[in-house]
């Protein structure tokens, strides 16, 4: 009974062993959850559940795809869900020892999108952008681009570059990928709107202006420029605008249009050039009358008589020169066609053009302060009055309209005024003003002699004029209203035909005294001696001094 009782134990404990043996001693594996349930490949994913073997034979997959263990407990597994899976459902199944079980499918989502680059990082509306990254998409309806808020094209796309361009609308800001819902925010792009004007400024001819030009956008505060110069707006939206080129001398024109309109492109710089034409001025010199030729014609001179030269040369008589305020012309009168007119010639003796066409004798013209107008003396009625004509000889109007002489007109620095002379009746002449369309006239002097030629300083403060008042021409001085006249010269000789410094301290006149008519030049209050300018044994008269310092 003994012996039995042991044989049965042994038996019960081999048998035990056994049953121990065959199934490694636990229960099947069982997979409870899974998490995450979607993810992209290499997401980690934790799988929950018992009967795991952290030492004993395992392996995990998602599909057909093996997936590495990261970690294993008995009730725990660490993984990731391996690359190469495609996206959609996969499921996931675990092995124990040779038992496998499934769990819940995870679903595999694409990998979010990323960008390493984008090529330009600027660039206006329509410019063609690369965008390099990763996990894009091959098909263009998987993917959208947004510049800032803005959708933009895709003209392209592969798994790791996409080409669009900037959309219209786009303002700076950052580029954001969206590919199959996942999206990725790139560097900010920056949209450009504005674009760049250069002004090129190119002067030719003489006498430029040294002090150059002003350049204005819209109307706004004018940027200096020089005569031959380049300069440059930045930032300047895109669309049209007015520029205006201000400043330029009298003597000078644009030859294309000033203002103009330009038109600015984004991105882009835009280049208008002003040409700019200068004509010779008559800068400080004097203009007279002189027969040292075959004829009498006009010449000039400097200030000191130096560098005396022909401005015309004709078989007709030219006299009484005036140049004009701007100094690039100078009007005379001439018997070219058979009687007076009035002529004009460019300060460098080029295109002389005839400006009156009177029946009568045309003589003592005067130019308007803007060189727009001339006012002259004419005998065409039978007795001299004063007409306005426009430089190019068109609009001629009639001032004055009596029975008497009315000449010598001289036109006001300011333009608001006239002054000539006129005749009494059995007498000499007197000093007028008048209004330049013939109103409001006013008498300046009133003597028992003659005087005549008046001309008025450059300020217009003082008139000098010619009068006889005190036996013989002499040069006067008086204040544009007729009051406190002094003389200013004293000779024998007869003296005429005044006119001013630009600075009003000094007069030149014409006069015999030497024997034969010679400019001279005197102080403008009477102090000094007059110095002979001219200087030549033909006979020069007429003198006028430039307005132009």
């Amino acid at each position: 009974m003994k012996k039995l009782l042991q044989l049965t134990t042994l038996f019960i404990t081999m048998l035990f062993m056994i049953s121990c043996g065959s199934d490694s001693g636990g229960p099947n594996p069982e997979v409870t959850s899974i998490q995450p349930e979607n993810g992209p490949s290499g997401t980690s994913v934790t799988i929950v559940g018992k009967g795991f073997r952290p030492k004993g034979d395992m392996s995990v997959t998602f599909g057909s795809s093996a997936a590495s263990l990261i970690s294993v407990t008995e009730d725990q597994i660490q993984t990731e869900v391996p690359e190469g899976l495609s996206e959609g459902s996969a499921s996931v199944e675990v092995s124990v020892e040779g038992v496998s079980v499934s769990g819940p499918s995870f679903m595999v989502e694409a990998k979010a999108p990323g960008i390493s680059a984008v090529e330009p990082d600027s660039g206006t509306v329509g410019t063609e952008v690369t965008i390099n990254g990763m996990n894009f998409s091959g098909s263009a309806s998987d993917i959208a681009i947004v510049f800032n808020g803005t959708d933009a094209p895709v003209h392209s796309a592969s798994g790791d570059q996409l080409v669009t361009e900037v959309p219209q609308g786009a303002t700076d800001g950052p580029i954001k990928v969206t590919v199959k819902e996942k999206f990725t925010t790139g560097p900010d792009f920056d949209v450009i709107t504005d674009g760049v004007l250069e002004v090129i400024t190119q002067s030719s001819g003489d006498d430029q202006d040294p002090d150059g030009y002003s350049v204005a956008v819209d109307g706004s505060s004018g940027k200096s420029i020089d005569i031959n110069d380049k300069i440059y707006y930045k930032d300047l939206q895109k669309g049209s605008y007015n520029l205006a080129l201000s400043g330029i001398a009298q003597n000078c024109s644009v030859s294309d249009k000033n203002p103009r309109s330009i038109s600015i492109s984004a991105g882009d710089t835009t280049s208008t050039s002003f040409d700019i034409e200068c004509q010779t001025v008559i800068n400080d010199r004097i203009a007279f009358q002189s027969n040292r030729g075959s004829v009498a014609d006009i010449y000039l001179m400097d200030p000191d008589g130096a560098d005396q030269q022909a401005l015309t040369n004709d078989p007709a008589t030219d006299y009484l020169p005036q140049i004009s305020y701007s100094g690039m012309r100078v009007l005379f009168s001439s018997y070219r066609n058979g009687n007076f007119n009035l002529f004009v010639v460019n300060a460098d003796g080029s295109n002389i053009r005839q400006v009156t066409s009177s029946s009568g004798e045309t003589f003592n013209g005067s130019w308007a302060p803007d060189d727009s107008k001339i006012v002259f003396a004419d005998d065409r009625s039978g007795n001299g009055e004063i007409y306005t004509i426009a430089s190019d000889g068109s609009n001629e109007q009639r001032l004055t309209n009596n029975s008497v002489n009315e000449q010598d007109p001289s036109w006001s620095p300011d333009g608001s005024k006239i002054v000539f002379v006129r005749k009494r009746k059995n007498a000499g002449f007197d000093i007028y003003t008048m209004n330049p369309d013939g109103s409001n006239v006013n008498q300046l002097t009133s003597t028992n002699s003659s005087d005549e030629d008046p001309v008025w300083s450059a300020d217009g403060s003082k008139i000098a004029f010619v009068s006889r008042r005190d036996g013989n021409d002499e040069i006067y001085v008086m204040n544009a209203d007729g009051s406190n006249t002094q003389r200013i010269t004293n000779n024998s000789a007869s003296d005429e035909y005044p006119s001013w410094s630009r600075d009003g301290t000094e007069i030149i006149f014409d006069s015999d005294r030497d024997g034969n008519d010679e400019i001279y030049k005197i102080n403008a209050d009477g102090t000094g001696s007059p110095v002979n300018l001219s200087n030549n044994s033909a006979n020069d008269r007429f003198p006028d001094w430039s307005p132009v310092e």
